[in-house]
Formats: C-alpha cells, structure tokens, sequence
C-alpha cells in the first residue's frame, strides 16, 4: 500500500480538491499533513492547501483524535484575523478526507533561513519577535494558545513580513482536551517545561516557544541543543539553558523567556518591552539596568554558583544558603497602592512618569492616581529633561511633553537617546555628543571623544555635564568627561584604566562615583564633580574574565560617609551578586543578595530589593536586614516620593509608605 506522501505525489497537477483547489506542487509536510501550493479556480489565485494524515497513531481513538486536532487549526486561525497570523480561507472535502486552504506565503521558513543563511543579526531577530508577538496578544486575547511555537512555524516573505502558522495544536476556550493520556503535544526542544510534565499549557508556552524561537534565530541552535541528540535531551530535562553567545543585550531578555517556572516569565505584552530593551545597545548617557531582562528559573535557583560574599562575623561554609531575614514588624512594609501600567518610570516632582503599552502616563506618587496621560504604541522609556519637561524615546525618534499638563512640546528626529537640564543629546556616531535645545531642537554644540560615549550623564556644579566614555571594545583607555553643557567645551578629563571599561558615573550631590574593569578587578571610585579629581579608590570584587560579560552594577547611592553598590549577575546567581559598603575607600561590609536594587532615603534609611521578590531595609552599619517583606514579583529599581517607597516591577510599580 502506498504512503499518504505516494498517494499525495500522484495527486498533483491534474486533482481539483473539492472540485476548486489545484495542487501544483509538495511545499511542506509534518506531522500532521502534507502542504501543497494551489491554484484556487474561483478565486485565481494561489494558496496552500493541507491535507490530513491518516496515521496520528495506531488506534481509531489517535487517529480521529489527531484529524480533530488539525481542524482546531482552521477553527482557531479563522478565528484571528491578523496581519502576522496565516489566514485560513476554507475546510474543504476530498474523498471523505478533510484539507485546510490557507494563505500562501511566499518565502522560507525561519528554521530554513538561518540554517541556511546563518544567525540573524540581534535587530532583525527583535523584529521578528515583535511581529510575532503581535500574533501571540492577538491569540491569547481570543483566549487561544498556539501550543506549538517554533522556526518552522514562522514564515518570513521577501519583504520581511512575518506569519506565524500550525494553528493545529491550538487549543481554544470550552474545547475539550484531546492529548491522549501520557501524551505529549509539541515539538521538543520549543516545547514548554510544563507541557513536558503534561500539564495544560497556557500562553506562558507560548511566551516560552517565542523566546527558543528567537535564540535559534541569533544563536543558530536551540537553547538545549547539545553535540548528540542524548545530551540535549538530557540539557532539556535538567533545563540546561546554553549560555547565550551572539545575543548581547537580547541575551538576558531570552532567558527570562525561557523561565522554567511559568509564573515568572512575563506576559506577551511585557515580552514586547523585554524585546524593545534588548533590540538598542544600551542608550547613550543612560546605562539602564540590564537586569530587566534577566531570567529567574528554577534552574538557575537550583544550580547557581556557590555563595562567594558573607555576613561580617558568621561562619559560612561555601554555597550556604544565608538565613532568612526577619519579617516585617506590623504596619511596615504594607502596599499603599500599585499599578501595572507604568514602565520604568522617573520621578519628577510629585508624580511618577513612565512608559506603558498605550503611551506615557504620570501617576501621583502618594497616591497612585493618573494625573494625565499621552497616548502613543511608540513610547519605549522617559527621561527627565529639566525645565519641567521630560524626553520620550522611541524607534520614532523623540518627544518633549509638558511634565504638569502631558502636552506635547514638539517632535524630534531620530538618534536621539538622552535629555538632561535644557538639552536632548545624540550619541550618533558614538564617539560623537550633540547637543540640542529642548524646546527648539536647534543645535547647540558637538564633542567628540576618545572613546565611545556609553553611561549616565549627569549635572554637576557649574553646569558641568558629567559622563563616561569607554574605549574598551578596542583595548584602550576609558575616561570619566566633564562637559561645559552651554558651550560643549571640555571642561576635565580623568583617565580611569588604561586598557578596560568605566561604569557609571553615578551622582551623589557634589560628588561622581564611577567603577573600573580592569581585567578582573571592579573597583570603585569617587570624584570631585567640579574637577574630576579621584578622591579614593575602593575594590568591589574579583570576577574571573569569563564571567566579567555577566555582571553589572545596578546602582550606587550615598547615606552620609557611607557608599553603597548593588552589584548584579544576569545570570541570577549569588556568585557575584550583592550590596557593597565603602566608607572613606576602606570596605566595611559585604552582603550576598540576588541582584539587588539599593535605594537610600532621605531619612538616613537604606533598602535593597532582590529578584527573587523581598524587600530588605539593612541596617547601614552592618548590613543585617531590619526588616523584611515578599514583593509581588521581581523588583528592578526603587525610588523615593511622597512619603512612598516605590518598587518598580516590570511594567509596574508598587508603592510601601515610608513609615516605621
């Protein structure tokens, strides 16, 4: 007897399917059906036309199992109607047998294309992911999960367009489950842990297929994928995620999709600003947290490095778990108020204003109330550009809106990337700082460096624009810039490291503080901000160059003679990861916390808020927790306003009063 793909051969050319579709040719095949590229009669036009395997399995139960499995794909792509979604025409009937007519997408498949073309720059494969993405809201908001994510299912057009296809695994609302028992539906490798261990799966397998989709596109192999097919399964079940190597800034944001725990990878709409955050190497005079694309998954809770850092005075062996901290004392720690639609936000004033998924809103920070919002789908993060403005930036380019009212004050082209004090500034080309009005977007002044000018920037004594400029891509020296911010003129100059890279600066009243890489030393610095002049030097750590690309500083802030550093490694590990206290460049005291998120306050208080959701207050001499409390999820930076402690989480942003 021959085989479905004989009998399908055979068929070509002269068949009309239901009397309407003419086969042309084999275009695909898979475990479901065999795809032909047709001719619509009526219509006269092409499409691609499915067929259904009679061999699910070796019971009448699989196989009509499997037949209904695949006309679900009609059912639920039909259902969506969606410019990244392969459109369902028809079911029609040959011989009793059921064929699905879909869209047909000139083009090859994203499994075709980078096996045959190589890995996809990191830009184009963030596109790719924002495309898909769009589908994936589309579906999940129709209360659909594709179930089945993968290269092959993603075709990309000549033009770039992308379609995502296989709605055959779908699984819709009120259906009823079809999985045999012990049954696994998927593809391995793509397929969700929880879908694994048989467990129905939601969107978050979705979220999880999209992100081993794009780390095939810009890797070239799948997140498990070992020498031998033995070894990636066994990488699979220990979930033994290879360690990104082409993805850059996009690496972290994988990761994150690629949770195991499903409740800790985020959502289709928080994948988007995941994407947008790793699509843009870190913007000109703004380092931000690259933690915000880090991954939390059980594995890497499990599996992580032993504990390097200690509690002053406790012996611990290497790898112990530190004790748990006390818990909040009644009253302390309770929520005031929280929203899940504020990204990333600055405090200007009174008011909290940030990016969300329909624009930019503020939000009073006592209370979490709107005071205004300014709707725009291109608002990718908010800066506060002095004057009582704030810059927002998107792939658009840039806007100025009126921190009181929200009111638009005027477009601005593209490259720019910062705003401080009066100027919106470009860092394009990178060894290049142009300076612009704020208000007019006249140009002002041009520096250019020695170095690529790549952290923050800040506004010192005198109007003395304070930032970093690193050479360290081409083993050269990397300097902190004192820039006069009416003339452009150079006001100072400090060599940090001869051959390496400059974090920061951080500002903390008339003083900068800075960290050096040099080779596998971190040390801390502190500045002058008038004249650049070193004050003193401290040393962070010792991290083996291997594992120098992993870590980052996530901030550093100041409570009288005290200087705290939270250090991060965005591969959720305590190895490297905790608070540093320098006093006078003497280390006082160390604390292991996953990276952590350090604010101090105003009132002589100093907090750290972990990834793994807690809340410490530590006491400043010894850096023992005080007290403290569970967060609703990940906690990426905090602020001060109003009274509120404010713990920015994802596209969110909880506020705890600042009462004892």
């Amino acid at each position: 007897m021959s085989s479905p793909e004989n009998v399908h051969e055979s068929l070509a050319g002269p068949v009309l399917v239901a009397g309407r579709y003419r086969l042309l040719e084999r275009i695909g095949s898979g475990g479901m059906g065999v795809v032909w590229l047709a001719r619509d009669e009526v219509l006269q036009r092409q499409v691609a036309v499915k067929e259904l395997r009679h061999s699910w399995g070796s019971s009448d139960r699989s196989v009509a199992a499997g037949r209904e499995r695949s006309l679900r794909e009609a059912r639920a792509a039909a259902a969506l109607r969606h410019p990244h979604i392969v459109a369902v025409y028809d079911i029609a009937a040959q011989d009793g047998q059921p064929w699905i007519v879909m869209e047909f997408v000139p083009g090859r498949s994203l499994k075709d294309i980078v096996a045959e073309d190589g890995p996809l720059p990191v830009e184009r494969a963030v596109d790719i992911g924002l495309q898909l993405l769009s589908a994936l809201r589309a579906a999940h908001a129709a209360g659909i999960t594709h179930r089945d994510v993968k290269p092959a299912n993603v075709l990309i057009s000549a033009d770039g367009a992308v379609r995502l296809t296989d709605f055959g695994l779908a699984t819709l609302p009120d259906a009823e489950t079809l999985t045999e028992t012990g049954a696994i539906i998927g593809t391995p490798g793509y397929l969700a842990p929880e879908q694994a261990k048989g467990l129905p799966p939601g969107p978050p397998a979705d979220v999880f297929g999209l992100g081993a989709t794009l780390y095939y596109a810009v890797e070239g192999v799948g997140p498990f994928q070992r020498e031998a097919y033995l070894p990636t399964l066994v990488a699979y079940a220990r979930h033994d995620i290879r360690a990104p190597r082409r993805a850059g800034a996009l690496g972290p944001a994988l990761l994150r999709l690629l949770a195991a725990d499903p409740a800790k990878r985020p959502t289709a709409e928080q994948a988007r600003r995941l994407l947008l955050g790793g699509a843009v190497r870190s913007p000109v005079l703004s380092r931000r947290r690259l933690l915000t694309t880090g991954a939390l998954t059980g594995a890497a809770m499990a599996t992580g490095a032993a504990v390097r850092w200690w509690h002053p005075g406790r012996s611990s062996r290497a790898g112990a778990a530190p004790p748990g901290p006390p818990p909040s004392p009644s009253g302390v720690g309770a929520v005031a108020w929280q929203r899940d639609d504020l990204y990333s936000p600055v405090k200007v004033g009174y008011v909290l204003i940030g990016a969300a998924v329909d624009g930019v809103r503020a939000v009073d920070a006592a209370t979490g109330e709107i005071r205004w919002l300014w709707r725009s789908d291109d608002a990718q993060y908010v800066y506060d550009a002095g004057r009582g403005l704030v810059f927002v930036g998107g792939r658009d380019g840039g806007r100025i809106l009126d921190v009181e009212s929200g009111r638009e004050r005027g477009a601005r082209g593209k490259g720019f990337t910062s705003a401080v004090d009066g100027l919106v500034l470009s860092g394009e080309p990178p060894r290049t700082l142009t300076a612009y009005d704020v208000v007019t977007g006249r140009e002002l002044w041009q520096v250019t460096g020695r170095g690529e000018f790549d952290g923050e920037i800040h506004l010192g004594p005198g109007g003395v624009l304070c930032t970093g400029v690193n050479n360290a891509a081409s083993d050269g020296p990397s300097y902190l810039y004192g820039i006069d911010g009416r003339t452009g003129d150079l006001t100072w100059r400090t060599l940090m490291t001869k051959k390496g890279a400059v974090l920061g600066p951080w500002a903390a009243g008339p003083d900068l503080f800075a960290v050096t890489i040099d080779k596998d030393a971190w040390k801390l610095s502190r500045h002058d901000a008038a004249s650049g002049e070193r004050r003193w030097e401290a040393p962070l750590a010792g991290i083996r160059e291997k594992d120098s690309s992993w870590i980052d500083v996530s901030q550093v802030v100041t409570l009288g003679a005290l200087t705290v550093t939270g250090l991060t490694d965005r591969r959720i590990s305590l190895a490297y990861s905790g608070v540093v206290a320098v006093e006078a460049g003497v280390v006082r005291w160390r604390r292991p916390l996953l990276s952590p998120a350090v604010l101090a306050t105003t009132d002589g208080r100093l907090f750290a808020a972990t990834y793994d959701s807690v809340l410490h207050e530590l006491d400043p001499a010894t850096g023992e927790t005080v007290w403290s409390t569970a967060t609703p999820g990940p906690v990426d930076s905090l602020l001060e306003g109003s009274g509120m402690l404010l713990a920015c989480i994802g596209e969110g942003v909880t506020a705890y009063p600042l009462t004892r």
